[in-house]
C-alpha cells in the first residue's frame, strides 16, 4: 500500500508550472521528512496556489521518502499497491499487448482516460497501450529523478482537458540533490534471472537554482509460463487457460471438403481430445484442443534505458528558466508466443486444387494433394483412430478444417530452440520542455504571476512480427517448397522443391511435453529450413508526437472576503497531435494487398487484406489534430473556514469533433479543528483520437466461442467526444495523531467511447439477427452460412456507446504513535494505516449494433465485482483494500504491508453443467466427478510483504524486502494464464536487496 504523509515539506508543485519560484526552491532544498510546516505552492489540479491539506479535491501525494519505506517499488508495483486504480496492466505478455509499458487506470475508466504529466505537461500516448484505448506510458518516468508523485482523483477536464476523465498523476521531479547519489536494487525470482535495477544521479544546487542529471537502467528476467502451475494448466474449458480449437494436431475432409477426420498423436504430443459433448477423454475423441500458452511467458525480459537533465535558475529577480530533456527506451527483444498463428486466410481457388466452392475473396480450402508424402504414409499406416473409410477416402487429396487445423503447433518453431516464435518491441521515447516564469511588477500588471512553456515529445515504436505466407504453405503442400525453389518451372519434390507434410507423422518429438511421437516416420519429415520459409516477417513502426504551448497567468487580488483575498488564473494552451503508421511491404495491403500478391505476383483480392494465414494488412497513415484552449480559475476565501473554488476551460478541437466546454466547482469547509468537510463537482470530457476518426481498419485476434478469430476492427469518422459528470464528496478528521477521511465519487458517462466487445458480437448470432443485413455484414462465414460454428472473421467498430455510471467510496485511516503503542521502546515511533476503495456499482448501458440500433449485442450489466479476462474490460474487484504496521528507529524503518482484492465472477451466463460446456466461460471441468461446474465467484487475494531500510554511516542506506512473503499463488480465474493478470502476483516470493548511497 501506498500510504501519504500528511506533511511534504515544499509541498506540491503547480501541475501546469514547471518552474519553482525563488521561496518554492529554498523550500525544496532544505526539505526534512520530519517537518510541520507546508509552503503553499500550487498542488495538481489548481493553477492557485494552496497545499494538498487544503484541497477541496481529493489529491494524494506519495514522496520518495514514502517510496523508500517499501523498498523502492517498481512502477508496476506502486500501480498495483494504488486502491484507487483498478485493471492496471504492467506484466507484458502477448494476450494484453504493450509489451515494455505500464499503465495505470484510475476508477477502472482505461487507462486513456487517467491523463499522465510530468513536471504539470503532457507527455505523447504510447504507441504500445493501444490494448487499453490509449495513454501514456509509466516506464517512461525517469526514476532517479522523481521527487514525489501527485494523484488528482477526480475528473480535471475543466483544468487540464481531454483524456483527464478519471483523474491526474504527475510525477514530480527533485530539486533537492546536492551531489551524486547511487541506487541499485536486485530482486530474486525463482525461475527468472530476477529483476534489477541502477541509477546515478548528479545534483547541483546554486544560489539562484539546480541542475540535475540522471542515468538509469533496469532489466526484468523472463518467467517462463511453464515454471508456475497455475499458469498452464491441463483442459478444462474452451474458453480459458490458454487452449483453442485451431488445434495441433488439426483435422481433415475429403477433396470435397467431405466429413472431417482428425490426425494422429492429439494426446501424446501434448493436446488434448474431446469428446463432442467437450470432455477430455483418454482417446477416440472426435476433436482435439491445442495449448499455445506452453510457449508464451508469463514475464517477458524487458530492459529499460533512461537519461535525463534538468536546469532551474533565475535569469533575473524577476524570470526563472526551466528546462529538462528526457530519453527512454523499453526494449522486449523475444516476446515468446505460439510457433504459428491459426488461420483465417486461405489460399485462391484458382491455387488451391481444392474441389471445394470458393468463398469469402475468392479464397477456398487448403489442399494436400494425394502426391505427397507425408499424406501418402498416414493412408499407408492408416493408423487408429483413423479409420478404413476415412484412409479410402484421401485417396483424391484432402482439405484443411478451416477452423480446427493450424500448421504449426505441438512440434514448435522450426529453427528456435525453445519452440516459440519471437516477436521484437521496442520503443524510444524523448522529450524537451522549456519554459520562463515569474510576476510582473508595476504598472496595471503588477503582481500577476505568469507562466509560459514550450513541449514536444516523440513515442516511437518497431514491432517486428512473423506470420506464415498463405501462398507458400500451399506451394509447399504441392511439392513447391523452399526458398530456392523455381514455382513457376521446378518439378514437384524434386531438387530444391520440396514438400510440406502437415501431418503429426512428420513430428519426430513433441515441443510440448518432449513425447516420443509412435506415429512418427523420418522419411516424410519435414526439412527445418522449407518450413522457416513459410514465415514473413513484417515491421511496424508507429510514431506519436506531440508539441503543446502553455500560458497561465494568476494573482491574489486586494478584493478581500472574511477569510482572505480572491485569487484567479487563467491561461491559454496550444496542442498540436500527430499519429503515424508505416508499414513493411508485407503488412502494407498497398504493396501486398492479396494471398497472391507475394514474390512479385500481383494478385487480384476483392478484398484485400495482405498475405498471411492470420494477420491482416494494413494501410499507412499519418494523421494529426490541432486543438486550442482556454481557461479560467476563481477561488474565493468565504470565511476563514470555508472556501470555494471555481474553473472552466472551453477546448476547440475542429472537424467533427467541434468544441467543448467544461466548467467545475470546489468547495473546502473546516467544521472543526479536527473536522471538515470537502466537495467537488464538473463535467468532463475525452475527444476520439484522430487515428479513430480516419477511415481504415485494423486486423487482430480475439477469443472468440471458445477459439481464437481473426477481428477487423474498423474505424468510425462519425464519432464524438464523450462526456462525463464527476462528483466528489469527503469528510475528513484529524485529531492528535489521527487522521482519516471518506470521500464518495461518481463518474456518469454519456456517449461512451467503445470498441465493440467481439465475443459479445458473435454471442449475438442467432437466426432472427442472421436474417437482418447489417448484422450479417459484420461476418465472413464458412460457405457464407451464418451460425457462430461457421464464423470465420468478425468485424467489429469504434463507436459512442451506451450511457455508463460508477461510483463509490474511497476510505482511508491512519494513526502517529509517538512511541511503540503506548511504550517507551528504544525510542521507536509506530504508524499503523490502511486505506479501501469500495466500488459501489459500474452499470453500462445496452450496446446496440452501430448499422442497427434494434439489433442488441450486449445487454446492460453492473460490472462491479465482475471480470472478463479474455474480453475486453478485465476485473473490478469490489473491494481494493491495503494496510500496514511502520515501526521506525533512529537509524531503521521496518514496515510491514497487506495488499487485499476481494474476488470477482465472470460476466458471462451461470454455467449449467455440461450442457454449458462451451456456451459459457463460467464452465470449469471438474477431473474428479467427470462434469462440468461453475467457477463461481474467484478467491480472494491477499498479499503480505515486509521491508526493512537500515541508514548506515557514510550516507548508505540499505533496504531489505520480502514480497509476497507467504509465496501465495493468484487466485484461479478464466484468462489466458489462469489468473487475473491486472490484480494477481504471478512472481510467487520475492527477495529484494537495495543500496543507495550519496556521496
Amino acid at each position: 500500500m501506498i500510504f501519504k504523509s500528511r506533511y511534504f515539506c515544499g509541498g506540491s508543485m503547480l501541475s501546469l508550472a514547471l518552474a519553482i519560484g525563488a521561496a518554492g526552491a529554498a523550500s525544496a532544498q532544505t526539505a526534512q521528512p520530519a517537518a510541520t510546516t507546508v509552503e503553499e505552492v500550487v498542488v495538481t489540479g489548481s493553477f492557485i496556489a494552496g497545499t494538498s491539506e487544503k484541497a477541496a479535491q481529493p489529491v494524494d501525494v506519495i514522496g520518495v521518502q514514502e517510496l523508500a519505506k517499501q523498498g523502492a517499488p517498481s512502477v508496476v508495483q506502486l500501480v498495483k499497491t494504488l486502491t484507487a486504480a483498478q485493471s492496471s496492466l504492467g506484466e507484458s505478455n502477448r494476450y494484453n499487448g504493450g509489451a515494455g509499458t505500464a499503465s495505470i487506470n484510475l476508477r477502472g475508466l482505461g487507462s486513456s482516460r487517467t491523463l499522465v504529466l510530468m513536471n504539470g505537461r503532457r507527455l505523447a500516448d504510447t504507441t504500445a497501450a493501444a490494448f487499453q484505448g490509449g495513454g501514456q506510458d509509466l516506464n517512461f518516468m525517469p526514476t532517479a529523478a522523481i521527487g514525489r508523485i501527485e494523484i488528482l482523483k477526480d475528473g480535471a477536464a475543466a483544468t487540464y482537458g481531454s483524456d483527464a476523465v478519471a483523474g491526474v498523476v504527475n510525477f514530480i521531479t527533485r530539486k533537492d540533490l546536492d551531489g551524486f547519489e547511487f541506487n541499485g536494487n536486485y530482486a530474486f525470482i525463482k525461475d527468472s534471472d530476477g529483476d534489477y535495477d541502477a541509477s546515478l544521479a548528479y545534483g547541483k544546487v546554486f544560489d539562484n537554482g539546480n541542475a540535475l542529471i540522471t542515468v538509469g537502467y533496469r532489466a526484468r528476467g523472463r518467467l517462463d509460463a511453464q515454471d508456475r502451475d497455475f499458469a498452464v494448466r491441463p483442459f478444462e474449458s474452451v474458453f480459458y487457460g490458454g487452449w483453442s480449437g485451431s488445434a495441433s494436431p488439426g483435422s481433415y475432409g475429403t477433396a470435397t471438403g467431405g466429413p472431417l477426420f482428425r490426425d494422429n498423436g492429439c494426446n501424446v504430443l501434448g493436446s488434448q481430445e474431446l469428446s463432442g459433448g467437450l470432455k477430455p477423454v483418454a482417446s477416440g475423441g472426435a476433436l482435439c484442443r491445442y495449448q499455445f500458452s506452453n510457449f508464451n511467458d508469463l514475464v517477458n525480459e524487458e530492459h529499460h534505458y533512461q537519461l535525463y537533465g534538468e536546469v532551474n535558475f533565475d535569469l533575473s529577480d524577476k524570470t526563472r528558466f526551466h528546462a529538462e530533456v528526457a530519453w527512454n527506451r523499453n526494449d522486449v527483444p523475444d516476446q515468446r508466443i505460439s510457433p504459428a498463428n491459426l488461420t483465417t486466410q486461405f489460399p485462391t481457388a484458382n491455387t488451391s486444387g481444392a474441389l471445394v466452392a470458393p468463398g469469402f475473396n475468392n479464397q477456398t480450402r487448403f489442399f494436400v494433394p494425394a502426391s505427397n508424402p507425408g499424406l501418402i504414409a498416414l493412408r499407408t499406416n492408416c493408423a487408429a483412430p483413423l479409420t478404413a473409410a476415412q484412409c479410402a477416402g484421401m485417396a483424391a487429396g484432402v482439405t484443411t478444417s478451416q477452423t480446427s487445423w493450424r500448421l504449426i503447433g505441438v512440434e514448435g518453431h522450426p529453427l528456435n530452440p525453445d519452440g516459440a516464435d519471437h516477436q521484437q518491441v521496442e520503443q524510444t521515447q524523448y522529450r524537451v520542455s522549456a519554459g520562463l516564469n515569474g510576476r510582473f511588477e508595476g504598472g496595471l500588471l503588477d503582481g500577476i504571476g505568469w507562466d509560459t512553456a514550450l513541449t514536444f515529445m516523440e513515442n516511437k515504436g518497431i514491432a517486428t512480427t512473423n506470420d506464415l505466407l498463405v501462398n507458400r504453405i500451399q506451394r509447399a503442400f504441392n511439392g513447391l517448397g523452399g526458398a530456392n525453389c523455381n514455382y513457376t518451372t521446378g518439378t514437384p519434390g524434386v531438387g530444391n522443391c520440396k514438400y510440406l507434410n502437415p501431418f503429426s507423422n512428420g513430428i519426430a518429438t513433441s515441443a510440448i511435453n518432449g513425447n516420443t511421437n509412435p506415429y512418427y516416420v523420418a522419411s516424410v519429415a519435414n526439412d527445418p529450413e522449407m518450413k522457416a520459409w513459410l514465415y514473413g516477417k513484417y515491421t511496424n513502426v508507429n510514431t506519436n508526437q506531440i508539441l503543446v504551448f502553455d500560458a497561465v497567468v494568476n494573482k491574489e487580488t486586494a478584493i478581500a472576503l472574511a477569510g482572505g483575498n480572491i485569487a484567479w488564473a487563467a491561461g491559454v494552451q496550444y496542442r498540436f497531435d500527430r499519429s503515424q503508421e508505416d508499414w513493411s511491404d508485407l503488412g502494407d495491403v498497398q504493396a501486398t494487398p492479396c494471398v497472391d500478391s507475394i514474390d512479385g505476383q500481383q494478385g487480384l483480392c476483392p478484398n484485400p487484406v495482405g498475405p498471411f494465414v492470420f494477420f491482416g494488412a494494413q494501410k499507412d497513415f499519418d494523421v494529426d489534430r490541432r486543438v486550442g484552449a482556454t481557461f479560467a480559475e476563481v477561488k474565493l476565501p468565504v470565511l476563514d473556514t470555508l472556501e470555494v473554488s471555481g474553473a472552466v476551460r472551453y477546448e476547440n478541437f475542429g472537424g467533427n469533433v467541434g468544441s467543448t466546454t467544461n466548467p467545475r466547482i470546489s468547495a473546502r469547509w473546516q467544521a472543526m479543528d479536527w473536522l471538515a468537510f470537502r466537495g467537488s463537482a464538473g463535467t468532463t470530457f475525452r475527444a476520439p483520437g484522430q487515428a479513430a476518426l480516419t477511415p481504415g481498419s485494423t486486423k487482430g485476434v480475439r477469443q472468440v466461442s471458445g477459439s481464437y478469430r481473426a477481428v477487423v476492427t474498423e474505424n468510425n469518422p462519425f464519432l464524438e467526444p464523450e462526456t462525463a459528470t464527476t462528483g466528489n464528496l469527503g469528510v475528513l478528521i484529524s485529531a492528535g495523531g489521527f487522521s482519516a477521511s471518506v470521500d464518495y465519487w461518481t463518474f456518469d458517462f454519456k456517449k461512451e467511447l467503445i470498441v465493440e466487445d467481439a465475443a459479445q458480437l458473435v454471442g449475438a448470432i442467432n437466426a432472427a439477427n442472421c436474417a437482418k443485413p447489417a448484422f450479417a455484414a459484420r461476418f465472413v462465414f464458412i460457405g457464407g452460412v451464418c451460425s457462430g460454428a461457421n464464423m470465420l472473421q468478425a468485424t467489429i467498430k469504434i463507436v459512442n456507446g451506451q450511457d455508463t455510471k460508477t461510483s463509490g467510496y474511497d476510505l482511508r485511516g491512519q494513526y502517529e504513535f509517538d512511541n511503540f503503542f503506548g511504550m517507551d521502546l528504544f525510542d521507536t515511533k509506530v504508524t499503523v494505516g490502511a486505506e479501501a476503495t469500495l466500488t459501489k456499482e459500474y452499470k453500462r448501458g445496452a450496446t446496440t449494433l452501430f448499422e442497427d440500433p434494434s439489433i442488441t449485442i450486449a445487454p446492460a450489466l453492473d460490472r462491479a465485482g465482475k471480470h472478463d479476462l479474455s474480453g475486453e474490460f478485465y476485473s473490478f474487484p469490489k473491494t481494493r483494500a491495503s494496510a500496514f504496521v511502520n515501526v521506525a528507529g533512529e537509524n531503521w524503518n521496518l514496515r510491514y504491508q497487506l495488499l487485499y482484492r476481494e474476488g470477482t465472477t465472470i460476466a458471462s451466463p451461470v454455467c449449467v453443467g455440461d450442457a454449458g460446456a462451451g456456451a459459457t466461460a463460467d464452465c470449469r471441468y471438474n477431473y474428479a466427478t467427470g462434469v462440468y461446474q461453475s467457477v463461481g465467484k474467484l478467491d480472494d487475494y491477499f498479499q503480505h510483504d515486509v521491508n526493512l531500510q537500515i541508514k548506515l554511516p557514510w550516507e548508505t542506506t540499505v533496504n531489505l524486502s520480502v514480497q509476497n512473503l507467504l509465496d501465495t499463488d493468484p487466485p484461479f480465474a478464466q484468462s489466458f494464464y489462469n489468473y487475473d493478470v491486472t490484480n494477481g502476483n504471478p512472481l510467487g516470493r520475492v527477495f529484494k536487496v537495495g543500496l543507495k548511497k550519496n556521496f
